[in-house]
């Protein structure tokens, strides 16, 4: 695996930003992967507007790039709230990891490109919050979406709402102690 190289895309890269594909374009059995489609059209066309709207929750916006373009990208950023579910210990920061993509040219190689994308966001995310000793990491999963669970899973995530029929979209957090 290619050794990925982070930094903060700016306007200029609208163009680069535009070829950033990762939702396959023939899925599996022809059918669209809806989480891929919203992940993709995200960085695609809202990821640099949205982070600039929403300096106030400290969003941070982190793309790789190699040299067939971007590589990866993913978003975190501090909740105006944090899940009214959730029970976190005091004095615990929290961060939403937003959004998380890897080109499709780096999928199906056993996780390694994306466990090295999620273990630079949990870098990122930690060094944000340098005042706190644990840093509660929240993340929503498609139900369906296996290797992203997968993926959050093995860094030892745990799925603490699931998602349903109802409600596709499960919870999953970890936490990040000093």
């Amino acid at each position: 695996m290619t050794a990925l190289t982070w930094r903060t895309p700016d306007k200029q890269d609208r163009r680069l930003l535009q070829s950033f594909t990762c939702a396959e374009p023939k899925p599996p059995k022809g059918r669209p992967l809806l989480w891929e489609d919203e992940v993709q059209k995200y960085f695609r066309q809202e990821a640099l507007a949205d982070t600039n709207s929403s300096a106030r929750f400290d969003q941070r916006f982190r793309i790789a790039e190699d040299a067939a373009g971007v590589a990866a990208a993913y978003t975190h950023a501090r909740p105006e709230q944090p899940h009214p579910d959730l029970r976190l210990p005091p004095g615990t920061a929290c961060r939403y990891l937003l959004m998380l993509g890897v080109a499709v040219r780096h999928r199906h190689q056993g996780g390694k490109v994306a466990d090295a994308v999620l273990l630079d966001a949990l870098h990122d995310i930690a060094e944000r919050e340098p005042d706190h000793e644990s840093v509660a990491v929240l993340g929503r999963v498609d139900r369906r979406n296996l290797p992203s669970q997968n993926m959050l899973r093995r860094w030892g995530f745990e799925e603490v709402i699931p998602g349903s029929a109802a409600m596709r979209l499960g919870w999953w957090l970890l936490i990040l102690e000093r």
